[in-house]
């Protein structure tokens, strides 16, 4: 069977007027919600066979043993990259077991958590599913660390080895350095070659060096039986970092794994063996992995980028993948840099795409379809992501809705829209297949049940009419067992009746879809004593064509807020080109005239969204430098360092309110 191409949404299909009941006594507010079909029993484990994820590789392997796998676009004599290769599931089944035979006969026991710290490739996956068959926990480091969150989560979590590219081994050593160093670290693996410079500095703390290519023999002189996990033995301790204070250490097991991944495949992710999956979202957060573990259990092949973000395009090119997900971050520059072109080309070209893009939107909402614009404008769109997606997945944030409807008109009328914590095994609602509305995140998967409960600070409450608001909590099989290490924690995020306390603030729709509308933390009152949601204005400046990024501030001893706006080169550059002025983004930030349109443009777009009078900016900073996971203003997942931004432009926004509240 080929991955062929998805079935139209149908808008009228009658899944999406009723997606979810009241479970309780049908208090439509208070009650918790399911989704109708598991009204009854929520999902779980299905199969008394597949209830790990050791028996999730182990099942493909043993159907589809000569598929494709695991793909890395080789290296030519040039230095430049080729063809993707793939080895079969046979294959990496048994480098994996090579694997853990050597972590076996170095003397790691089961429950034994093992780090691994590099981006997405093919020794990462047989790492891990080395991991799954000996009952070792994986630890992911994220690629973007620095040394001191690195030694926090190797301490934390007492690792014995860290499987590394050889460009991270010296930030593991460097972690060895700092405040007595790491003294449960023996081993570091280096997936390349290891240096010499690199073997000494090890010794010096008495960590051992081998290559991945050591390992591989280790293991294979040395074969030990499988040691299989039970269904409630931890898979992964993935370590949140949030945006003050040390990482989290989030306790993930094989059932809260597999129930996630059962019921993706429930909601109608019909994947196959034909279908091709490009990884290049960090494996180290929960949202790739969750999507890697739905992939290796039908069959289908993964592709790796090559690491290079810029390159990401000629990756795409030559992999072709089917299903493509990505984060709002990626899906936002996708809009900006198409819209952008199209725009700039004037004339005939933006005339055709208005007319197509309004025609297939219009076509879309009906589940129809316009074969004449596909023919004559998205079908060569579609070839920016390789001409084969047939399905879209975004999460891990919020996306504009403008920029969703873009995607679905442009490139791919089945994009899903998922919601999720770490907490929950990354997925947790994802849209409804038919359902074409947007600004919601559609129903619990039949893993979970959801309630609402009441946030009187922000006048959120059960039973706000016509739409129930309030704090989302989730309950069920994906829903994590706890902080590593953390009981003070687990108990205030996590109550005593199973109640995941999201910290969101969602909304029931009429059809019984959920939206989210807001953040219960990072919320802050000015002198007057109105409530500021600061991460939904910046949601709501940022759509501004002249920001980047947007970093609000307020100060409960005044009574207006202030905002520090990253440019955005990709359209303020062609501006000041056209009005003869240097493209300089220093230059541009520091010049007042562009400040002013800038504030003008945000108090636009507020004016545009509704905002009440004290949730707009009176000031702004212009920064041309973006907030970076480098400089300490983004966390490795991109959010923002709310206490660093503070710190770094406290001075600045002080001044800044001598001339806005003299």
């Amino acid at each position: 069977m080929g991955a062929g191409q998805s079935h139209l949404p149908n808008p009228s299909d009658p899944s999406v007027a009723k997606q979810t009941i009241a479970v309780d006594g049908g208090n439509w507010g208070a009650d918790a919600h399911r989704v109708p079909s598991a009204k009854d029993n929520l999902l779980g484990i299905q199969d008394a066979h597949l209830t790990t994820l050791y028996d999730n590789f182990r099942n493909s392997v043993e159907k589809y043993g000569t598929a494709d796998c695991l793909g890395t676009r080789i290296t030519k004599e040039d230095g430049s990259r080729g063809a993707y290769s793939f080895i079969s599931y046979a294959t990496a089944s048994a480098r994996a077991t090579e694997v853990g035979s050597a972590l076996v006969h170095l003397g790691l026991a089961a429950q034994t958590p093992v780090g691994i710290y590099s981006i997405n490739r093919t020794e990462w996956v047989l790492v891990e599913q080395a991991c799954n068959a000996y009952s070792l926990p994986t630890v992911a480091l994220y690629d973007t660390l620095g040394a001191g969150a690195v030694r926090f989560i190797m301490n934390h979590a007492e690792l014995p080895i860290v499987f590394c590219s050889a460009d991270k081994a010296g930030a593991v050593l460097d972690a060895l350095k700092i405040d007595g160093g790491v003294p449960s670290l023996k081993y570091i693996v280096t997936f390349e070659g290891a240096d010499e410079a690199t073997v000494n500095r090890a010794k010096e703390h008495n960590v051992t060096v081998h290559t991945f290519k050591e390992i591989l023999e280790l293991g294979k002189a040395n074969p030990a039986p499988h040691r299989p996990p039970q269904q409630d033995d931890l898979a992964v301790i993935m370590y949140t970092s949030g945006t003050t204070g040390d990482p989290k250490g989030v306790m993930l097991t094989h059932k809260n794994f597999i129930s996630t991944i059962n019921a993706v495949l429930f909601h109608g992710v019909a994947l196959n063996t034909d279908d091709v999956h490009f990884s290049f979202l960090p494996l180290a957060h929960s949202f790739e992995r969750a999507v890697q573990g739905t992939i290796l259990r039908v069959g289908a092949s993964i592709g790796f980028f090559q690491g290079a973000i810029p390159k990401l395009a000629e990756d795409i090119q030559e992999l072709k993948p089917t299903l493509f997900c990505g984060v709002p971050r990626v899906f936002n520059r996708f809009y900006d840099r198409v819209v952008n072109t199209v725009t700039a080309a004037g004339g005939v070209k933006l005339t055709l795409f208005t007319k197509a893009f309004a025609a297939r939107r219009h076509a879309l909402k009906h589940g129809q379809d316009t074969p004449f614009w596909n023919k004559l404008v998205f079908d060569k769109m579609k070839l920016i992501l390789g001409g084969r997606v047939r399905y879209m997945i975004t999460g891990s944030a919020p996306i504009d809705s403008k920029v969703l409807e873009f995607l679905r008109v442009c490139f791919c009328p089945v994009v899903f829209q998922g919601y999720g914590l770490t907490e929950t095994c990354a997925a947790s609602a994802i849209t409804n297949y038919n359902d074409t509305l947007l600004g919601r995140v559609g129903p619990p998967l039949a893993v979970n049940e959801y309630k609402l409960t009441d946030v009187p600070d922000m006048n959120y409450f059960v039973t706000d009419k016509p739409n129930p608001r309030g704090e989302l909590w989730i309950r069920g099989n994906n829903v994590f067992k706890g902080y590593f290490k953390d009981p003070k924690k687990t108990a205030e995020d996590l109550d005593a009746d199973g109640w995941f306390h999201t910290g969101d603030v969602g909304m029931w729709n009429e059809d019984g879809s959920l939206s989210i509308i807001d953040r219960k933390k990072n919320i802050f009152k000015l002198a007057q004593g109105e409530y500021v949601a600061a991460e939904f204005l910046e949601g709501v400046f940022q759509k501004s064509k002249w920001i980047l990024q947007v970093f609000v501030y307020g100060n409960s001893l005044k009574t207006t807020l202030l905002a520090v706006v990253v440019l955005d080169p990709d359209t303020i550059k062609p501006w000041a080109k056209s009005q003869g002025l240097s493209e300089d983004l220093n230059a541009l930030a520091a010049n007042a005239d562009v400040q002013k349109m800038v504030l003008d443009d945000m108090t636009a777009v507020g004016k545009a969204e509704g905002l009440k009078g004290f949730e707009f900016v009176k000031g702004i900073i212009v920064e041309s430098e973006p907030f970076a996971v480098e400089n300490d203003l983004l966390t490795p997942t991109f959010k923002l360092r709310r206490p660093n931004a503070t710190q770094k432009y406290k001075a600045q926004l002080e001044e800044k309110y001598k001339t806005v509240e003299p």
